[in-house]
């Protein structure tokens, strides 16, 4: 499409526009996982620390799924954090985490993407995102929040499996589009964003991009699997749906839009 699909990212360009909200900015060529490596060096890292790595061989999705990150194709980014607020806001951070995508992809593409709720962004049904949350406050002294998100940018080939799931920005974008700017953009508005998040209003914000209420979905848990209708993204971060006659608050749990919406 253009040079921009060979660049690479810029850790100074980068670190020179992103706010001081985040203590590094560190870009590597390649890593198994951000999320990982993050994970390790966690008592070692200060609040605010950023990883971008231009590949990952071993890219996480949910529930032990796998990203596929091409080299340069994409941006594969994980930011530490030391919150001080209940840990139990882990599921509003995430659904922030893929409003902030949304936000950032709206602005560069003028794309309104869809947030499938819990850690999904889809255009035009296929997958352009995932976000990966991960926690540990088993002692006040180490506890953090981990969030890592892989957003497909540049045209790619994907596996035979995904080729029918998986797209990426430029599918759908008239020009061609720069990482760093995407990376900065989206750094930008989550330091903007995350010292307020038990303050913000989730409901609202979540409004332009989350799917249509009455959106019939299946609801796919460890034992159990039953339909449902979408509701709504609360203020908390749960889903709430319509279960029957009955409305009910999803915490967990995955989903599925139905064929028939």
């Amino acid at each position: 499409m253009s040079n921009l699909s060979n660049s690479k990212l810029d850790q100074e360009l980068i670190r020179a526009k992103t706010s001081a909200f985040f203590s590094s900015i560190t870009v590597v060529n390649e890593t198994k996982s951000t999320n990982e490596d993050l994970k390790r060096l966690a008592s070692e890292l200060k609040n605010g620390s950023v990883l971008l790595s231009e590949k990952q061989t071993a890219g996480k999705g949910r529930n032990g799924r796998t990203f596929i990150s091409n080299d340069q194709k994409g941006i594969y980014c994980s930011i530490y954090v030391t919150p001080t607020f209940d840990p139990n806001l882990y599921l509003k951070l995430s659904i922030l985490s893929g409003i902030i995508l949304c936000e950032t992809i709206r602005k560069h593409t003028g794309l309104i993407p869809v947030l499938k709720w819990p850690n999904d962004i889809l255009i035009k049904g296929q997958k352009v995102a995932g976000i990966l949350c991960e926690s540990s406050f088993q002692s006040n002294k180490h506890a953090y929040f981990i969030i890592g998100f892989g957003l497909n940018v540049h045209l790619q080939t994907f596996p035979d499996e995904l080729s029918e799931i998986a797209t990426t920005l430029e599918e759908y974008c008239s020009r061609p589009l720069d990482r760093n700017e995407l990376t900065i953009e989206f750094l930008n508005r989550f330091a903007t964003y995350y010292p307020r998040l038990k303050q913000l209003s989730l409901e609202k914000m979540a409004a332009p991009y989350e799917l249509k209420t009455g959106t019939p979905i299946t609801v796919h848990g460890p034992k159990v699997m039953y339909n449902a209708i979408i509701e709504g993204i609360e203020d908390d971060g749960q889903l709430q749906i319509r279960v029957e006659d009955k409305v009910e608050s999803l915490i967990s749990y995955e989903i599925t839009i139905r064929e028939d919406s």
